[in-house]
This record gives C-alpha cells, sequence and structure tokens, in this order.
C-alpha cells in the first residue's frame, strides 16, 4: 500500500482514451487504475481483477475485452508509474522541508534549551505537510482550490458539524491564528496546530477555550 495519498489525473486525456467505454467499463477501469496508485501495479489474473473491478463473472469477458487495450502487457500503465515517480519524489522533498521547517521552529524552546516533546512535533508535522502536498504539479487544481478558499474558512469559523475534522490552513501562521481568534493560548498552540494540520483536530476540541476566553 502507498503512502502516496493524491493521483493526478487529466480529465482531457483519460476523457479521450475512456469517452468510448460504458459505465460499467468504466466503472472497472478506474477501480484498476486506482488499485494500480495504491500498490504500483495489477495482477495478472482474471479471478483477482475481477475482484479489484466488482464485475460479475458473466460480464467479465465483455468488460475486459473493453478495456485491456487501455493497458500495456502484464496490465502495466507507464504514464502512472512516472506520476507515481514523481510523487515518490515529491514526498520526500515535503518531509526534507519539514524537518527544517519543524527543527527551526519547534528545536529549541523559549529559553534555547532542548525540547521535551519536539520529536513528536516534528513527526506530526511531516505527516501534516505531507497530507497537504499533492502528487505532481497541479496548476489548474490549484486555481480551482484556491477559488474555493474563502468558503473554506467560512466554513472553519462558522461550522457546526463537530464530529468533522477542521480543514488544515495552507501556512502553519494562519493556522495559529485560527487557534488564537478560538481562544488557544500560545502554551498550548504547537500541538493543536500539529492536528489541525494533520486533519486531526474538531471544533467540540476548541470548545474549552472559547469557554474560558468567555
Amino acid at each position: 500500500m502507498t503512502d502516496l495519498a493524491w493521483m493526478k489525473t487529466y480529465i482531457g486525456t483519460e476523457t479521450a482514451l475512456t469517452g468510448h467505454l460504458t459505465a460499467e467499463e468504466f466503472g472497472a477501469y478506474e477501480r484498476l487504475r486506482r488499485h494500480y496508485w495504491q500498490h504500483g501495479g495489477l495482477p495478472d489474473d482474471d479471478g483477482r481483477l475481477m475482484r479489484i473491478t466488482g464485475v460479475d463473472v458473466d460480464r467479465w469477458d465483455e468488460v475486459r475485452s473493453a478495456i485491456c487495450s487501455l493497458f500495456e502487457d502484464g496490465w502495466r500503465l507507464p504514464r502512472l508509474d512516472q506520476e507515481r515517480e514523481s510523487a515518490a519524489d515529491k514526498r520526500v522533498k515535503a518531509i526534507e522541508k519539514s524537518q527544517r521547517a519543524a527543527q527551526a521552529r519547534w528545536g529549541k524552546n523559549a529559553r534555547g534549551n532542548a525540547p521535551s516533546n519536539a520529536c513528536g512535533m516534528q513527526q506530526g508535522m511531516h505527516e501534516a505537510m505531507l497530507e497537504q502536498c499533492p502528487s505532481a504539479s497541479a496548476s489548474d487544481e490549484e486555481r480551482y482550490e484556491e477559488g474555493l478558499a474563502p468558503a473554506r474558512a467560512h466554513a472553519r469559523e462558522v461550522g457546526t458539524d463537530t464530529e468533522q475534522p477542521i480543514e488544515p490552513f495552507p501556512t502553519t501562521d494562519e493556522a495559529e491564528a485560527f487557534l488564537r481568534r478560538k481562544g488557544v493560548p500560545d502554551m498550548e498552540m504547537p500541538p493543536l496546530v500539529v492536528k489541525l494540520q494533520a486533519w486531526r483536530l474538531y471544533l467540540s476540541e476548541l470548545d474549552k477555550f472559547g469557554r474560558q476566553a468567555a
């Protein structure tokens, strides 16, 4: 199972490749493509491929004949191999960047001494930054995400579903500013920033700070 959480999709390319497929055939192809991304390949075995796609036995031969031309020998997808390689390289760079950022922010405490919990915070920041890192350059997707930013900021402020995790912020400074508005004192800020940026902080966890501020 891969640690690469994001799979870039070129809509125009995929539409051109799959426009001739029925809904059932496209669904089978897409399931195989996602399995390929997660595991780095597909089994060259019809029984296992049927289980992955969810296609019934009596439909498999027809569906298989429709989608097999989209793969190379051994059910390989070279273009997806390239995307996985690019995403893995970007993930390594994100880890290195997060290590430097965590060391700069929390490598020492306010008195210049070695911290007691810096390692745990650094690991949390590694995970948080990786969750926010798309698998490859995606200018169209990034512009789309920027367009959603105002609505998401409003949802963070007034969201009522406390069982849903709060969506991370683009930067740590913005995350800290949000937590301060919720009444979180600076001394309790670092672990909550880590949780927030890793999709693990819930609004209900901030209720106590609001009551204290009131």
